[in-house]
């Protein structure tokens, strides 16, 4: 009979995976620090996501904060997604500069920003009725 590893004991269980790979398994210690553990519950919120720096192509990135693990993210333009609401405050934060030119005292011209576009937008999700 095959024993499962999840009934085995836990020397049982170490001792199958230092089989496997002996030199990169973290010792015990190490891996108890790398768990993250979340002290609370991120309120989460459904939202159409919109990518106007590149409409139409999908955001690949991770966040991670104090209060937020490390996590990857793929937001698709236009689909809903269901996200912590620090992660869309953070996205929708995003802007680039554009820039504008001006005559100088000298009347030659220089370039100065004249206002921010934001990159990424979320709104709510449509309800069927």
């Amino acid at each position: 009979m095959v024993k499962k590893l999840n009934e085995a004991s836990g020397k049982e269980i170490t001792e199958a995976f230092l089989k496997q790979d002996p030199e990169n398994l973290p010792s015990t210690e190490e891996a108890v620090e790398k768990i993250v553990v979340a002290k609370k519950i991120p309120e989460m919120r459904k939202v159409v996501f919109l990518n106007n720096r590149d409409p139409g192509v999908a955001l690949h990135f991770h966040y991670a904060s104090a209060t937020h693990p490390l996590k990857i993210y793929t937001l698709y333009h236009d689909r809903e997604h269901n996200l912590p609401v620090e992660v869309i405050e953070n996205l929708e934060s995003r802007a680039e500069a554009q820039y504008s030119y001006r005559k100088n005292v000298a009347g030659l011209p220089e370039s100065y920003v004249c206002g921010y576009k934001y990159i990424f937008q979320f709104k709510s999700p449509r309800r069927a009725a």
